[in-house]
């Protein structure tokens, strides 16, 4: 169907501050086809919506999302017996439908909360390759995936076991980016090193795992067959061996010095921020969160280091993104608007820069801000409608009134909500939260 949403104030998105009033968005065939005033004659057969004054925005873009779980806190994943039954279950023939579902029904959430594509971050058996392709040939209506299946690494490194494959040998770890590829992954996926829940040091989170031979062989593989690769990696030294090895996104990142400045420049490298498990697996209750001490400190480290080299980033002129990474503890599919405030509120930027770099910022870093990312005529209808001025207010963004996707219209949309966990996180909202050490 194609339509004309009218009487819309809009943010396109770009780097600005500007609010175009009383505006009608034309759309055909999933693109947009004209922006002009809303008293302009329309002239064809359209179904027409009345904004009414609402704001209309591009759809928010999730650089780094696993789509497995609920954001629930838990120890299934965390090691021991729990563990070890899921993994032995989701591989199974009765497992993969499962997991699927549960793939399914995560990005719908998001899609309905305002997101409209996601880069997934490593999930079971190839489940994110297996629902992006029901998206694709309009199956299930969803968010624009762009998926690596499971995240590969060495032995004993971030995720091994659970939603990643390991080795030690940097020729059987190529050999698993071809592997890859063939199943029809958009990227891949490392992580080079350790996080918050397997560091064996107080203070010391972010092991380095994988080598700069390993890693540069998993690289130099990608990129000979087209992909990017994007490297969990949580300290200064991880991004030292990542950005050698040739990775095109750091994922969650730390501190950098002038050296790394200059390599993440001289690779062209992106830092992307993922502040929705940090901050509250730092601030809040280790009774809510179940970590132990060790792990609470080394969250704050965390945070403390994404923080800093964020703004160290952005002050050289480095692309900087924002994703949630959910399914962690506390960080549920619908919670991208809680990224892009946490941007606003902690990383000296204003609203309109985190909604740029929620919506166009991300695109460009994915290469595909000729599609999609900001609202611009030629590009898909990708958009979301609020209700109060975002830039005034960036909550706004949590209460999405209308979503499409690829001109496909969402009037009301509805997911379900974790009360529990909104509470948790709406209360270190309230609590003036200092994120620095």
């Amino acid at each position: 169907m194609n339509y004309v949403l009218k009487n819309a104030n809009i943010f396109d998105g770009k780097n600005n501050e500007n609010i175009q009033k009383n505006m009608m968005v034309i759309i055909e065939d999933g693109k947009i086809k004209d922006i002009k005033q809303s008293n302009d004659d329309i002239g064809e057969d359209y179904k027409i919506i009345d904004l009414k004054g609402q704001y209309l925005l591009p759809g928010l873009i999730n650089l780094h999302a696993h789509l497995f779980g609920t954001g629930k806190p838990s120890k299934a994943l965390g090691g021991g017996s729990g563990q070890k039954l899921l993994v032995k279950f989701v591989n199974t023939s009765l497992g993969k439908p499962v997991i699927d579902s549960l793939v399914k029904k995560h990005v719908t959430t998001a899609l309905n909360s305002g997101v409209t594509t996601i880069r997934s971050s490593g999930d079971f058996c190839f489940s994110d390759v297996r629902v992006r392709d029901k998206i694709n040939s309009g199956e299930i209506i969803g968010p624009r995936l762009i998926v690596p299946g499971p995240a590969i690494t060495c032995v004993g490194g971030h995720g091994d076991g659970t939603f990643a494959v390991s080795n030690d040998d940097p020729n059987t770890l190529a050999e698993y980016v071809k592997s890859h590829k063939d199943k029809g992954v958009d990227y891949i996926k490392i992580c080079v090193t350790g996080g918050v829940m397997d560091a064996k040091k107080k203070g010391e989170p972010g092991e380095v795992k994988m080598t700069l031979e390993q890693t540069k062989a998993v690289c130099d593989m990608a990129h000979r067959l087209g992909l990017k690769v994007a490297s969990h990696t949580e300290s200064s030294n991880g991004i030292e061996v990542a950005l050698a090895g040739g990775v095109d996104t750091v994922e969650h990142g730390s501190f950098l010095d002038e050296n790394l400045v200059q390599k993440f420049k001289e690779n062209n490298s992106a830092f992307i921020v993922t502040t929705s498990p940090a901050l509250p697996l730092a601030k809040l209750s280790p009774n809510i969160t179940k970590l132990n001490e060790m792990c609470v400190y080394n969250s704050n480290v965390i945070l403390d280091g994404m923080v800093k080299g964020a703004k160290e980033a952005l002050k050289n002129n480095i692309p900087v993104g924002l994703g949630t990474d959910a399914s962690c503890p506390l960080v549920t599919p619908y919670d991208m608007w809680r990224e892009v405030y946490y941007f606003a509120e902690f990383y000296g930027v204003s609203n309109a820069f985190a909604i740029h770099t929620a919506t166009l910022k991300n695109a460009q870093i994915l290469g595909i801000d000729d599609i999609t990312g900001s609202i611009d005529v030629g590009k898909q209808a990708d958009l979301i409608v609020v209700k109060e001025n975002p830039l005034e207010n960036i909550k706004s963004l949590r209460k999405v009134n209308m979503v499409m996707v690829g001109g496909k219209l969402i009037e009301s949309p509805k997911y379900e909500r974790h009360e529990q966990i909104d509470e948790w996180l709406d209360y270190l909202s309230t609590q003036g939260v200092n994120v620095c050490l």
